[in-house]
């Protein structure tokens, strides 16, 4: 068989590597012919794989990144206009040649992308966003490029295009400016190495076809910075970030930071010097919010004068990302930085779904809060930034929940999307304890199925269970793949119907996945009876069922199904709340039962698995067995919990105490649940410090919280 391609194109070398390794694999023996050695004859067996040129004046002949394998003879045609979509094509090639399948003559495989940008949300851990232990334990990792090497690779493989890295102060690492050369602490050989390495990284990442973004929140110093500026430490140190909410607007020195020339100078130099080094870099990103003070106006003239004035200072043509974080995406961003931009090079980026991605796939913030107010959606490129901050241990896989989420993005505007955390990484596995059945080395290993669900159902959102469970036979061998992939499945229900039920906005307040807040520790059952629900997305809150409960306005089977309803149905067209129709909202017991159901089935298939792998557990097969009988343990704590906050609310509405004396029954057994969710945990795991809310996760940490339900319960009034 012949092998017909450029190997002068990386993305398309890479792309023809995986199906070598698949002909490989399948003992097939191969030759290659490079285009531009000499006249190219076509073989009468063979993959011809090749970017079709688009002539003047003519359109192309596939979309961006599509791509077409047609069988000719004995031949197999990928075919693309472009070295992405060529890339994608020789990669779908090689799973298919792995699954045994062939093409029949006239039968073709045709593919594009249903979101342009496909992409990730990385922050970095050198002047992170916040601190804790997956950005301390992980700052030499993230200055490894063979991390970064791994990464990337993965990425492509998984059809994403874009690599956002967020930190709040970059510069001092990947530049230096003469004229602030005081501001820089490294040496001149610290930063030359520094600069080799980020350039290495943008060179691999340019070859996988990943598209590097650098982001910040704007105007963050470090204390050495300020120093090197001349301006006291202080001025470059932001405490401890919600200490009085020291982030926000409104205090002194986020008011001087903005108004001071030297500071403004010195962004303006860094991000033009940044420009100037990395040619690599596709974009930058930024806000006119956090650690800044003034008016709107303000603030975004501020953003004019340093980043927009360095990209023009460095005669690059580059898209550009505002962020609309704690501010509204209104007419000071339309009237004083969008025009300055060609509408195709501008985006404007908002939180999809706050912090919980893993909660509705179709949430409705945008519409109740009124996020494109005074914004033209016809000229206005919008990317959703979709943030996880709700399982950072468990694996997570759902291929139904993600595929309804990106099917729900795509809308005419919206061009894409990031998904990440703000107070997690996947850098290397720092929680799994270092022996017993652990063989990776990295977090996104450990969970490289959410990694692969995101990225290719934003590709192409129709991509069935035979893909998973085929990309799963590398964990789990193919006896056992399926039995995986739905363990895996129902068990990701969980924490979505938690949060469904249990709403709060923001990551510091609420991580489902452990229980806890930084403002309150640990979520308790009063908490819960007090809660509110995801707004928007037809979901009835505890009290507010129990009330109508106890003043008869429930119908036998009201509630039950809304879940199943997109949630632009379950919002009154007009004004953006809630109908008052019972029989299209998702109740409280609709949330219990899905808890119960999915808990047991869960522990079902663990039990399966148990049993079907024997005495060969190990790796990556024993530690998801572990998180699918955790999952189960914390499926039905939750299912204990919120049936015990809405016995209280039952009870604070109608006085029969034979509910109060339920709750704490249920609260009795839910801390049986809990302590079998800390045994499993602690088979493989080790506890660590959370960044964003600020307490040691570890569910043996917490049994005594979990205990005090119990006498909570009984004292409820």
């Amino acid at each position: 068989m012949k092998l017909i391609y450029d190997h002068r194109d990386a993305m398309i070398h890479y792309g023809v590597d995986q199906v070598k390794k698949a002909l490989q694999l399948k003992g097939i023996y191969f030759i290659e012919q490079f285009e531009g050695h000499g006249t190219v004859l076509l073989p009468e067996n063979g993959i011809i794989i090749k970017k079709m040129p688009t002539l003047r004046n003519q359109p192309s002949l596939y979309e961006n990144e599509a791509f077409r394998i047609y069988k000719s003879g004995n031949r197999i045609h990928i075919e693309g206009s472009d070295s992405r979509g060529v890339m994608y094509g020789c990669m779908e090639w090689a799973e298919r040649l792995g699954r045994g399948e062939d093409l029949q003559q006239g039968e073709e495989i045709s593919r594009q992308p249903a979101l342009g940008v496909r992409g990730i949300k990385y922050n970095l851990p050198y002047v992170p966003f916040d601190d804790g232990d997956p950005f301390v334990l992980n700052t030499a990792t993230c200055m490894d490029i063979e991390f970064w090497r791994a990464y990337i690779d993965m990425l492509a493989l998984n059809r994403y295009n874009c690599l956002s890295l967020w930190s709040e102060h970059p510069f001092h690492l990947m530049v230096v400016s003469s004229k602030f050369r005081a501001a820089n602490p490294y040496s001149d050989v610290q930063i030359d190495r520094n600069i080799r390495f980020f350039r290495e990284l943008f060179r691999h990442a340019t070859s996988r076809g990943i598209d590097i973004y650098l982001f910040t929140w704007n105007i963050r110093l470090t204390p050495e910075v300020a120093k090197g500026l001349g301006l006291p430490e202080n001025v470059g140190d932001y405490g401890d970030m919600y200490d009085e909410l020291i982030h926000r607007v409104g205090l002194p020195l986020n008011r001087f930071r903005g108004q001071s020339e030297v500071i403004r100078d010195y962004i303006r130099e860094m991000v033009l010097q940044v420009l100037l080094t990395y040619p690599e870099l596709k974009g930058l990103g930024t806000s006119a919010s956090e650690w800044m003070d003034g008016s709107g106006y303000e603030r975004e003239q501020w953003i004019v004068e340093t980043y927009v004035e360095a990209i023009k200072q460095s005669g690059r043509t580059i898209p550009f990302i505002h962020r609309t974080n704690m501010q509204s995406a209104g007419k000071e961003i339309k009237e004083l930085v969008q025009p300055l931009f060609d509408p195709k090079q501008f985006y404007i980026s908002w939180k999809y779904s706050n912090a919980h991605c893993y909660s509705h796939p179709e949430p409705q913030f945008e519409k109740l809060w009124d996020a494109w107010d005074g914004i033209d959606l016809t000229t206005t490129q919008i990317l959703y930034t979709v943030r996880n901050d709700d399982v950072f241990t468990h694996r997570w896989g759902d291929p139904d929940y993600v595929r309804a989420y990106v099917k729900g993005m795509v809308k005419p505007y919206i061009k894409g999307f990031y998904w990440g955390s703000d107070g997690y990484l996947w850098g290397r596995d720092f929680q799994h304890i270092d022996h017993g059945h652990k063989t990776w080395k990295y977090d996104f290993e450990r969970h490289l199925l959410q990694f692969q669900l995101w990225g290719r159902l934003a590709y192409d959102p129709d991509t069935d269970d035979k893909t998973w469970t085929y990309l799963l036979e590398a964990q789990y061998g193919p006896q056992h793949a399926p039995t995986f992939l739905q363990g895996l499945r129902v068990a990701s229900r969980i924490i979505p119907a938690v949060n469904r039920l249990f709403w709060i906005d923001y990551d510091f307040q609420w991580h489902a996945e452990s229980c806890l807040s930084q403002v309150s520790g640990f979520k308790t059952i009063l908490d819960f009876v007090d809660g509110v629900p995801m707004p928007g997305v037809g979901v009835m809150g505890i009290n507010e069922f129990a009330r109508a409960e106890s003043e008869g306005r429930l119908e036998q089977g009201n509630g039950v199904g809304a879940s199943n309803r997109p949630a632009k149905e379950q919002l009154d067209e007009k004004s953006g709340e809630q109908p008052n129709r019972q029989d299209r909202r998702e109740t409280p017991v609709d949330i219990v039962r899905i808890l119960d159901e999915s808990a047991q089935a869960t522990e079902r298939l663990a039990v399966q698995l148990g049993t079907d792998l024997g005495e060969c557990k190990g790796s990556h097969a024993e530690c998801t067995w572990l998180d699918l009988k955790a999952y189960a343990a914390m499926g039905h704590y939750y299912r204990c919990k919120f049936s015990a906050a809405l016995e209280l609310s039952r009870y604070r509405h109608n006085g029969d105490k034979a509910h109060k004396e339920q709750a704490v029954v249920l609260l009795e057994e839910a801390c049986g649940h809990w302590e079998r969710l800390g045994f499993f945990w602690s088979q493989h795991n080790k506890p660590y410090f959370m960044a964003r809310v600020k307490r040691t996760f570890g569910y043996t940490y917490y049994a005594e919280d979990v205990r005090s339900d119990v006498e909570l319960a009984r004292q409820f009034e």
